[in-house]
């Protein structure tokens, strides 16, 4: 018979280990399951970031007029890619992040929301996944993360902060920040098995209309 306190101790661990298994178990996007996402709505409109995870190409002093825009190619770049990503951020005194804000995404599963994103110069085995997690049209919403979370965080899972495999967005349509609307997918993010402690809110006031610079791909 095993002792009271180590049979004790036994079951602290594994329900330990259960708690930071990451991702989690089953952890896949929304549309996973039904093929729901619709990647003509996805890229038919500006995105205003409302919340962000920092990693080593969104510093957290570039919290500012954070946007996304995405545009369906007529046919696939010589890498392969789809869709032109365009990206914008600014810090406190209006500098914009670059110079890299033009980038590329290859479909890889368009009814599940997956894609891999990569600067559009280097061949699409070197791009890192980013996962539409969780959307609602009707809403204007979408959680969007680098992938499944396989990193252990503070209260959750979390993705890493390095260039793939990386970050985590809360997207809304309207750029005025609705909090009751960020808290809800915060909710969601966390119910899917987030650490959302890693989100930092965006400004998203005072924003002048941003200039993308058009880039071939």
């Amino acid at each position: 018979m095993v002792p009271f306190g180590k049979a004790a101790s036994i079951l602290a661990l594994l329900v330990m280990s259960l708690a930071a298994e990451c991702p989690p178990s089953g952890f896949d996007t929304q549309a996973a399951a039904d093929g729901s996402f619709d990647i003509k709505w996805y890229t038919n409109a500006k995105w205003y970031v409302q919340e962000q995870m920092v990693i080593s190409y969104l510093p957290v002093d570039y919290l500012r007029c954070v946007t996304a825009e995405y545009e369906l190619l007529e046919k696939p770049t010589f890498f392969g890619y789809d869709i032109k990503v365009m990206n914008h951020a600014e810090n406190k005194d209006g500098k914009d992040l670059g110079p890299l804000t033009t980038i590329c995404a290859q479909i890889v599963n368009s009814t599940a929301g997956k894609f891999k994103v990569s600067p559009c110069f280097l061949p699409s085995f070197l791009a890192g996944p980013y996962w539409v997690v969780a959307f609602n049209k009707a809403e204007g919403w979408s959680l969007v993360s680098g992938g499944p979370p396989t990193e252990s965080g503070t209260d959750g899972c979390k993705t890493g902060t390095g260039t793939n495999d990386s970050g985590l967005w809360i997207f809304t349509r309207k750029q005025q920040r609705d909090e009751a609307l960020v808290q809800k997918i915060k909710g969601i993010a966390r119910d899917k098995g987030f650490d959302i402690s890693v989100l930092k809110s965006t400004d998203q006031t005072n924003c002048a209309a941003s200039s993308f610079i058009v880039v071939e791909v």
